[in-house]
This record gives C-alpha cells, structure tokens and sequence, in this order.
C-alpha cells in the first residue's frame, strides 16, 4: 500500500515514526512533517521547557526524522515553504503526488480539509492521545492528570471534516495512568499502543478488510494548552511535565 504519514517535529511523532517504519517496512511510505502544533500564539514558560526538552532528548537521538524518511527511500518533506497551507493548491498537489491509499496522521499540527481528506481511498486516520469524545484538543494527558482519572488512553479515529478530533471511532486502546511518573512519560508510553493500534487498521485495509467504526458518543470537552493558573494547579497536585531523571526510559521507547 501507499502510506502517507503526516506527523509533527516532537518526541511523541518521533518515537512514533521509528516504531511505524520499522512495523511498516513493507508498504510506501511518504512523509510530511509539521514544525508545531497550533497557532503562532504565546505559552507559558513551562509549556516551553518541555518543547525544549523534548527538542533535546531528538537532538540527542541517533536517528533524525530525515534519517527516518530516507530509511523507506523518501525526502522528509512539509508545508512551511508555502506558508503551510496544506489545503491550498502547491500543498494539495503534494499529497496527491504520493498517491496514498490511506493517510496516518500522528500529532500533525495543520488542520487538514475536505479536499485532502478526500484524496486517499481509504481515508485518513489519526492517532489521539486521549479518549475521545472526553479529551479533544491538545494535552488530554494533562487534564487526565489533573481529574485523577485512574486511566489514560490513545483513540484511533477517522478524520472526516475539518474539525478537531470529530471524526467516527476505529479503536480506543487504555492504560492505567501512572502519578508517580511526568506527564511527558505518560504520554510517550500511550504511543506504543497507538502505534499497534495504527498498525492493525493498515494490515486490515491491505488484507482487503472494512474498517469498522462507530460515531462518537457522549458530551465531548476540547482543551486548548493550560494556561498559567491550570498549571499551577497541575504542580499543586505534585505533577511534573517532565522530568530529566527519566531520560533512560524514554531511550527504552525510542528503541
């Protein structure tokens, strides 16, 4: 199959792109990359600590994404030469060039709209890091953390319209949340999971199954990044985002 992967310049895409490269050798791949999530807009100082750790712990990593892109034989390619405008003519014209039959979306920081959506005949998928319907938005770990939900979790979901994580269920894969350990660890620990759960939909769609996925159900919250105040309030409840003396266990997950 053709693979196109639209992922993001951040540990969690990171260690997710190694395990999909490995786990997919046997497909196409193309890969587009996006430089953050969101906005050109302002975040609290400890928001970005954790960019720039994470943008350490890659640095620090013997594989880059583009040594990851070359590894399946293609450029590491993005949208930041035409103002990232994935939806507009140059951007569209991309993604069909790689003539996907299926899109995987892993943390891409660029809304994508009906014309793109349309483009691979088996639609596009993205990995989120929460359960939805309860956790749309950015940073579910964070809120789960903090609502002392005894659970987190990773939901493989269509991505139908241009919304924010709107789109019909493939799977929900959970883990139970770990206090004791950063946000940022909990985070990368849901990816291996997600990941498989990535990994199955595609070995389904190549032995010419139907996926099969349900609207979702319930009232659903979307979370932007926590402001200042929320993450105080976060550290009140002895959280860490993240924390350096766990650097040899996200190794383990880089592989």
């Amino acid at each position: 199959m053709n693979i196109t992967v639209l992922t993001n310049r951040d540990l969690a895409s990171h260690i997710s792109l190694t395990r999909l490269v490995d786990k997919l050798n046997g497909h196409k791949l193309s890969i587009f990359i996006s430089e953050k999530v969101g906005g050109d807009h302002s975040l609290p100082e400890p928001i970005m600590a954790l960019a720039a750790f994470e943008k350490k712990v890659i640095g620090a990593s013997s594989t880059s994404f583009e040594d990851l892109a070359a590894k399946v034989g293609c450029p590491l390619q993005s949208f930041g030469d035409i103002g990232n405008k994935v939806n507009g003519p140059e951007g569209i014209a991309r993604i069909k060039a790689t003539e996907p039959d299926v899109i995987l979306s892993i943390r891409f920081g660029l809304i994508i709209r009906e014309e793109v959506i349309s483009i691979p005949k088996h639609g596009v998928i993205n990995l989120h890091s929460g359960v939805l319907p309860n956790y749309r938005g950015v940073m579910a770990t964070f809120r789960a953390m903090v609502n002392g939900d005894a659970e987190i979790g990773s939901t493989v979901h269509f991505i139908q319209d241009s919304g924010v994580d709107t789109g019909d269920i493939l799977s929900i894969a959970k883990i139970p949340l770990q206090p004791k350990i950063s946000y940022l660890l909990n985070v990368l620990n849901l990816y291996t999971f997600g990941c498989d759960q990535l990994i199955d939909a595609v070995r389904r769609l190549d032995a010419g199954q139907t996926l099969a996925a349900r609207p979702q159900q319930g009232a659903p919250d979307y979370f932007t990044f926590p402001d200042q105040q929320q993450l105080q309030a976060f550290f009140a409840q002895g959280y860490q985002l993240f924390d350096p003396a766990e650097i040899e266990a996200i190794a383990v997950l880089q592989g």
